[in-house]
Parts: C-alpha cells; structure tokens; sequence
C-alpha cells in the first residue's frame, strides 16, 4: 500500500509547502537554493501554485516543467514535491527532480513518489500518462542523499558531467546523470529491470 499520493498542487496546499520547507529551510541547503529566494511565505507558495496551474491550462506547447506533489495517503498533508522538468517532447524525454519535507526523509517517500512518477510518465496520453520513452535524474556529486533515488530504482548511472555546477560550501563539483527507458521499467516493481 502507497504511503503518499501524487497529484498537482492546489492553491490549498500554500500553507503545506510553506510548513513542509519552514520545517528546516536551512536543511535543504546547499542543493536546492531556490529555498532561499521561492516559498518563503504561504503567500508566496499560493502564487506558485496558481502561476503553474496557469501555464499548464494554456495551450502553450512550450511548456516543459511540471510540478506535483507528494502528499501523505492518510493526512493528505504535504511531504515534499517531485515534477518533470526540461520536457524535451521531440525526444519524449524528461527529467525528474525531487525534495521531502525534513521530518519525513529516510522513510522511502521520495523513492515511492519518483517510482509513481515514472511509471505515470511512460504510460501512454490515453490512459492519462505523458507518454515519454526516457526519464533522467541529475544532481550534484557531493548530494549523497539524493543519489539514493536512482540507485534504489534500479537506473543506469549514465555520466559524470566534471565540475559543471557550483555549489555553496564545496565549489566546483561534477553532476551525475541516471536515466531509465521504458522498456527497461518494469512499473509494477516500480524499478528498472536488471
């Protein structure tokens, strides 16, 4: 049984991103910067909120991000976020990026949502999928945490980009890239076959 759901934010959902992040902001650093300059307040979060659903109702086809959320089953409380981002729809790919609320991390939230998020993005538009045919995950090479999500899932370590980023407090450092094909995904283990 699924401990969360994975559904778009609603405007409802302000004051859960705010709390989820406020938790511990500071925890977030320095991978995810965006927590210093974004959510900062529920008014904030709601305007976020409302920009996305926006951008996602116009029939602009340009759009390549889309942001859900992980949200307890039981609560309905917000655990964090997940999304596909840099949709490159030429090549039906996408790339997938994840955060959890800092009390709820090491409880295997995040590598349940991503898995959700994959099967639903390689399932066909007409059972209400994205129909992509390859998911990527990047981040830094010191996030050890956040490299525990592909590896779970069973995706093939697929490069090393040498000091491409910068990030606060350790300089220059390398990305990591996995990525998973659909036919290699096998959506009812939710991890890629070996």
């Amino acid at each position: 049984m699924y401990k969360r759901q994975l559904r778009f934010f609603q405007p409802e959902d302000g004051p859960g991103i705010y709390h989820a992040i406020e938790t511990d902001r500071a925890s977030f650093l320095p991978w995810l910067s965006w927590v210093l300059t974004h959510n900062r307040s529920v008014e904030e979060c709601v305007t976020a909120i409302t920009a996305a659903a926006a951008k996602r109702s116009s029939d602009n086809p340009s759009i390549d991000d889309f942001t859900l959320g992980i949200l307890d089953r039981h609560s309905g409380g917000v655990i964090g976020g997940t999304g596909l981002h840099r949709i490159n729809l030429a090549a039906h790919e996408a790339e997938i990026g994840y955060w959890i609320r800092p009390d709820r991390r090491r409880e295997g939230l995040c590598a349940e949502a991503v898995a959700g998020l994959i099967t639903w993005a390689f399932q066909s538009p007409s059972a209400g999928g994205w129909g992509l045919r390859r998911i990527h995950i990047r981040c830094a090479g010191a996030n050890i945490s956040s490299q525990h999500i592909p590896t779970k899932l069973g995706l093939r370590m697929e490069g090393r980009i040498r000091h491409t980023r910068w990030t606060e407090g350790f300089g220059w450092d390398d990305t990591l890239i996995w990525g998973v094909l659909k036919d290699e995904w096998d959506e009812h283990a939710g991890r890629a076959r070996a």
